[in-house]
C-alpha cells in the first residue's frame, strides 16, 4: 500500500493519539463504522443470543461468587471471557462481569488523555454492549475512578505500586519505555491509570465480595493492580492467555498464565514414557509448526546461503521481541537479551572455526519495535561486526528451522525455538528464565563463562535419551498444559464462531470446558489428563 494511502486510512484510528483537528474530525465521522466493526469482529449479536439462552436455562445461582474481568474491546479475548463467564453461570456460580468503562488516561487500547474521546468511545461502548447483551451483573471501574470516566480529568501524577511495567513497554514497543519518544509521559500516565484502577477496584471487591476473580494474563498493569487488591482480600485470581497451540488456552492458577509454570505437571510425569500415540501426536504437531500450521507464519522455508567456511561449527542465536511479556523480567545470566548477544559476539570474535548466526525475531517487522536487535547489538560491539558473525534480519524469509538444522548449538534467551531445537536433536543453551529451563535437556546458563565454554566447543547432537526427554516435555507443554477451546473460533481479530445455545455450555457438553470451569472453581492445577490430551 502506498504511504499516502496508508496515512489516509489511518486518519481517525481509535488507537492514534497524534494529529490535530483533522484527525479528531475524521475520528468523529468514522465512529459509527468503527463501532460496527467492533460489533462484527466481536460477534456481539451471537453472544447476545447466547446470553439470552443461558439466562433462560441457568440453574439457581447458589455457587461461589465469581468476577470475570473483561476490560478491553479485544474481540477474541472478550469472546473467551464471555463464554467462560456464561459457562460458570451454567454451573450455578454467581457471576459478575468487570469492565473498564473508560477514563484511564492511557491503556493498551490507546492514549485517551491525548486522543479523547478515543479509544474509550469505541472500547467502553463495546464492552458495555457486550455486558448488557449477555445479561450478567455488570460493574465498571470507570464508576469508581477518582476523576470519573473522562480521561482528561485525570491528574498528571498519582502514586501507584510499581510492578513489571509491561503495559508501558508494550505500548512504547521498548523494554525501556521511558527512553522512547514521549516515553516519560507514557510511563507517567500508566502510573496514573494504575493508581486509578487500584482505587476503583477496592469498593467493587468490597461490595461484591467474590471468592474468585478470573482475569486475562495477570501481567498488564490494570490486571496486576486488580489481582493485588483481590489477593489482599483472600480472593483467588486464576488467569488465562491464548496458547502457542492453535485454538487452545493456557491457564495459571497461582502464576501468571503466560509464564507457563510447568513445574507441577513435569514433576508428575517426567519419567513417564510416551505412548506410540502420544509420540505420533507430538511429532505431527512439531512438523505442523515447521510448515506454519497453528502458528504465525513468518518464513518461506528458504535455506539461506550463509557462506559457512568448510569445517566451521555453526552457533545460532534466536532473539525475542524486547518488549514482549515472554522476555520481561526473565534475565538470569545477563542484564538483558542485548547484553547476551553482545557477549556471544565478543566470545566468538577471532574464531574462524565458529560462525555465529543471529536470527532476529520477525516480529520486529510485523509488530514493530523501538529496540531493533541488530541496532542494539552494534551499539554494544561496534558498527562493524566480526567476520564470523551473520545477522539474519527480521524481514529475511530464511526459515528458522533450516537454521536450527544447520546448527551445532542453538542459543536462546526465552524463545520456544529452543525447545523445538532439542526435539530435533540439537544442543540448546538457555540464558533466560524460560519455562523449559532446568527440565533436563538444555544447557542452562547462569554465568557467562558457562556460555563461553559452550561457544568454544559447541556440543553438537544430543544423545537419544535426551532427545526423548525433550519430546516428553514438548508433549507435556503442548498437550497437557494447553487446553483446547473449540467453542470459540477466530480468524485473526475476527471471532467467527461462538456457541449458539446454553446446552453447549452445560456440564457434560464439552469435556474441555468442564475441565477449565472445574479448575476455576476448585483451585486445583489445570493439567489435561491423558484421556483428553489426544481426544
Amino acid at each position: 500500500m502506498r504511504p499516502a494511502l496508508q496515512r489516509l486510512r489511518a486518519l481517525g484510528d481509535p488507537h492514534r493519539y497524534d494529529g490535530g483537528a483533522l484527525e479528531h474530525a475524521v475520528a468523529r465521522a468514522r465512529l459509527p463504522l468503527d463501532r460496527r466493526w467492533y460489533a462484527k469482529a466481536g460477534a456481539l449479536d451471537a453472544l447476545r443470543e447466547l446470553g439470552t439462552s443461558v439466562a433462560a436455562a441457568a440453574p439457581a445461582a447458589t455457587g461461589p461468587r465469581v468476577v470475570v474481568s473483561s476490560l478491553r474491546a479485544w474481540s477474541t479475548h472478550a469472546a473467551y471471557e464471555s463464554v467462560i463467564a456464561l459457562a460458570l453461570q451454567m454451573r450455578g456460580a454467581r457471576v459478575a462481569l468487570l469492565t473498564c468503562g473508560g477514563g484511564q488516561p492511557i491503556c493498551e487500547m490507546g492514549w485517551a488523555r491525548r486522543a479523547h474521546p478515543r479509544p474509550c468511545d469505541r472500547c467502553s461502548w463495546f464492552t458495555g454492549e457486550l455486558a448488557a447483551g449477555i445479561g450478567l451483573e455488570h460493574v465498571r471501574l470507570a464508576d469508581h475512578l477518582p476523576w470519573g470516566a473522562d480521561a482528561r480529568q485525570a491528574p498528571l501524577t498519582l502514586d501507584a505500586a510499581r510492578g513489571r511495567d509491561l503495559s508501558a513497554a508494550w505500548f512504547a514497543r521498548s523494554s525501556k519505555p521511558e527512553r522512547a519518544p514521549e516515553g516519560v509521559a507514557v510511563v507517567r500516565d500508566f502510573g496514573v491509570s494504575t493508581a486509578g484502577v487500584q482505587a476503583a477496584i477496592e469498593p467493587i471487591l468490597d461490595r461484591l465480595r467474590p471468592q474468585i476473580l478470573f482475569s486475562l494474563n495477570g501481567l498488564f498493569d490494570a490486571e496486576r493492580a486488580i489481582r493485588a487488591a483481590a489477593s489482599v482480600r483472600g480472593v483467588r485470581v486464576p488467569t488465562y492467555e491464548m496458547a502457542a497451540r492453535d485454538g487452545a488456552l493456557v491457564f495459571g492458577q497461582r502464576s501468571d498464565a503466560p509464564d507457563m509454570d510447568t513445574t507441577v505437571v513435569w514433576e508428575r510425569i517426567r519419567d513417564r514414557p510416551l505412548t506410540a500415540e502420544q509420540r505420533a501426536a507430538i511429532e505431527h504437531l512439531l512438523a505442523d509448526r515447521v510448515r506454519g500450521v497453528g502458528r504465525e507464519v513468518y518464513f518461506d522455508a528458504v535455506d539461506a546461503d550463509l557462506a559457512i567456511p568448510p569445517g566451521a561449527q555453526v552457533v545460532t542465536a534466536f532473539t525475542n521481541l524486547s518488549w514482549d511479556s515472554s522476555l520481561m523480567h526473565k534475565d538470569v545470566a545477563y542484564p538483558s537479551m542485548f547484553d547476551w548477544l553482545a557477549a556471544m559476539v565478543r566470545s566468538v570474535e577471532g574464531r574462524p572455526d565458529v560462525v555465529l548466526v543471529v536470527r532476529v525475531h520477525p516480529g520486529e517487522t510485523r509488530w514493530g519495535t523501538r529496540e531493533a536487535a541488530a541496532d542494539e547489538l552494534r551499539a554494544r560491539v561496534g558498527a562493524t561486526l566480526p567476520a564470523n558473525v551473520r545477522v539474519v534480519g527480521p524481514s529475511d524469509p530464511t526459515d528458522s528451522y533450516a537454521l536450527v538444522d544447520r546448527s551445532d548449538l542453538v542459543c536462546v534467551y526465552a524463545s520456544t525455538v529452543g525447545l523445538e531445537a532439542a526435539t530435533r536433536g540439537v544442543a540448546v543453551a538457555v540464558a533466560g528464565d524460560t519455562h523449559y529451563r532446568g527440565r533436563g535437556f538444555t544447557h542452562d546458563v547462569s554465568r557467562h563463562d558457562e556460555l563461553a565454554a559452550l561457544l568454544a566447543a559447541p556440543p553438537g547432537r544430543l544423545d537419544p535419551a535426551t532427545v526423548d526427554l525433550a519430546h516428553r516435555y514438548a508433549f507435556t507443554f503442548f498437550f497437557r498444559t494447553m487446553i483446547p477451546f473449540g467453542l470459540v473460533a477466530t480468524d485473526g481479530p475476527q471471532v467467527t464462531r461462538v456457541p449458539a445455545r446454553a446446552e453447549q455450555l452445560a456440564p457434560g457438553a464439552d469435556p474441555y470446558l468442564d475441565l477449565l470451569c472445574d479448575r476455576i472453581l476448585d483451585g486445583e492445577e489445570l493439567i489435561v489428563p491423558d484421556a483428553l490430551a489426544l481426544a
